[in-house]
């Protein structure tokens, strides 16, 4: 076997990095996360950082794109059956109901209004994040409309319908500091229940309610 070129991937070290940033973004808004601080709060060098992320944009992106891995981890698999479908977007919406209901969601979403408009492309931010749950439950949609799961011809706009009744009001609230009532689990999942059951009665076939 040839020998593997280059140093090898220090995943501990790479943890730590993300980790690191995650605490200060959530802590202090993005603006918090430079390089120097993130490789201090890692206990790395800033070659060590540097190497994995070649600016604190990507180093950012890198961060928005692993929360948003947590909350469409419920999409991951393809639905098998009407139950999956309820299951899954069930779940999905506890899961995005927990990271806003959030202290430290709130504080991320008053830094973000808090930015200077150059420094930060937020833009990038947007892709890594939101936009690509937005993408992963359009995915979802469509292949639970596929299977016949679903009736479910216009995949946008119905995964944006379930995402305004999941979300409501609670960006708006954590904008002016007013408390979210979902702080506990049963009540996300309450709320994911009534979410998902509305939904159901647009997009699922008659038989499967």
């Amino acid at each position: 076997m040839a020998a593997t070129r280059g140093r090898p991937v220090d995943l501990s070290k790479d943890e730590a990095i993300l980790r690191a940033a995650h605490r200060l973004l959530k802590h202090e808004g993005p603006s918090a996360v430079t390089m120097e601080r993130a490789a201090q709060a890692a206990g790395v060098s800033k070659a060590t950082l540097y190497r994995r992320y070649p600016n604190r944009q990507a180093l950012l992106e890198a961060v928005v794109a692993l929360n948003a891995l947590r909350v469409f981890r419920a999409l991951q698999n393809a639905p098998a059956s009407p139950a999956d479908v309820r299951a899954q977007l069930e779940a999905f919406v506890v899961d995005l109901s927990g990271l806003l209901c959030g202290p430290d969601h709130r504080r991320y979403i008053q830094a973000l209004g808090e930015l200077p408009r150059v420094g930060v492309d937020l833009a990038g931010i947007w892709r890594r994040g939101p936009a690509r749950a937005l993408e992963e439950l359009i995915r979802f949609l469509n292949a639970s409309h596929a299977a016949g799961l679903l009736v479910c011809e216009d995949a946008q706009a119905a995964a944006e319908l379930l995402l305004g009744m999941a979300v409501g009001l609670d960006l708006v609230r954590s904008l002016y500091r007013v408390p979210l009532a979902r702080h506990r689990l049963a009540a996300r999942r309450a709320h994911a229940a009534r979410v998902v059951e509305l939904f159901l009665r647009w997009y699922a076939p008659p038989t499967t309610l």
